[in-house]
């Protein structure tokens, strides 16, 4: 028999990817006399190649008019002043008049914002696409409006669009960044495609061994793409590690045992747990313990299935795992042990107890 994994679904695996909108507090435009303006786009300039270093894309080099500057001015004040509405119109009308590269990237990165923050992804996605596509934004705000068009796109279910545009990304800036890969195992995982998803959750506990959330979802999804001994390997890691601290993470790994037929090493597990008080008796316990004990049995190992029926039948709040050790006693001619494991079988009730009462009544020691 094999017992079933505690499945987590898709929603409760991924981790969380949506990272918070940003938005420049300043417009790059023509204000203050040209040393002021060139110390701004120079600051600007080294902050893009500070974040994405290795990007094939070259910065482009473009500024606001004076009088685009000053809309886009009055845009970044009512969206930081939470009006978005208003920052929303005043946004489309500049895109409606303008030309200039760097003011239709600005505008709809800005435009982008306050739709999400609106509650209007679709929208804010629309935007987004327009920021990326007039090209006008430092590598800085170009690929956070790439990134946040991946997570609006994932936020409305496209998950096939949003791994493109997260490749698009990653190719580009070469970035390996903990929220890009993270979002690549959500995405990959939605499209049920489990065993590069976890392979993806892997690679992320890897980089950080201390990030059990990122273990915990790679085990799952190989789970669920049935390569139980990956997820086995991961959790008696973790458990190495003693990152396993909740019932779900002991029992996903005892049970992993049982189903590979490792059965000491579940059992060595489960009395770790027991140890530290994470695994406590249940009527879940009751049942590993049985299917222990009947696995054993089959085995011919009927040592061990007297010791876990033993088991099952001390924390059971029924006599049905008591019968099942009485029965194993009885086959083996230990009659007078039998007849107590009856006996308190029928003390803690059973649905048939005919069987409970026919060895009570047989012969012998």
């Amino acid at each position: 028999m094999k017992l079933r994994a505690a499945h987590h679904s898709t929603a409760a695996v991924l981790a969380a990817v949506l990272m918070a909108y940003s938005v420049s507090a300043t417009a790059q435009v023509n204000r203050g006399n040209p040393g002021e303006r060139r110390a701004q786009k120079a600051e600007a300039e080294a902050q893009a190649a500070e974040k994405f270093p290795a990007a094939t894309r070259q910065s482009p080099h473009q500024q606001a008019t004076k009088k685009g500057g000053s809309v886009l001015h009055e845009i970044v004040d009512l969206y930081q002043a939470k009006n978005y509405a208003e920052a929303l119109a005043k946004a489309d009308a500049l895109l409606a008049t303008t030309d200039n590269a760097y003011e239709r990237s600005f505008a709809s990165q800005l435009a982008a914002n306050a739709a999400a923050e609106s509650g209007d992804d679709a929208r804010s996605q629309a935007y987004f696409k327009q920021a990326i596509d007039a090209n006008g934004l430092d590598n800085n705000d170009h690929y956070v409006a790439m990134y946040n068009l991946a997570v609006t796109q994932y936020k409305g279910k496209q998950f096939a669009e949003a791994l493109k545009t997260l490749e698009r990304l990653t190719g580009e800036t070469r970035s390996e960044a903990p929220e890009y890969t993270t979002l690549k195992g959500a995405l990959l995982a939605s499209l049920n495609r489990p065993a590069e998803a976890a392979a993806v959750y892997e690679q992320l506990y890897t980089r950080d061994p201390a990030d059990k959330k990122a273990m915990m979802n790679a085990v799952a999804l190989y789970q669920q793409a049935s390569n139980f001994a990956k997820a086995d390997a991961l959790l008696a890691g973790a458990k190495g590690k003693g990152q396993l601290t909740t019932l779900d993470e002991y029992r996903a790994l005892y049970v992993g045992y049982i189903n590979a037929g490792k059965l000491q090493e579940a059992i060595s597990t489960i009395d770790e747990g027991l140890g530290k008080g994470v695994v406590k008796p249940s009527a879940d316990l009751v049942k590993v313990y049985a299917v222990i004990a009947q696995t054993a049995y089959e085995q011919n190992n009927i040592k061990l299935a007297i010791d876990m029926y033993g088991r099952a039948a001390a924390i059971s709040s029924d006599g049905e795992q008591g019968l099942n050790l009485a029965k194993v006693l009885s086959n083996e001619g230990r009659t007078a042990e039998a007849r107590k494991a009856a006996q308190q079988a029928l003390d803690k009730g059973l649905k048939n107890p005919a069987e409970a009462k026919r060895i009570l009544a047989a012969g012998g020691k």
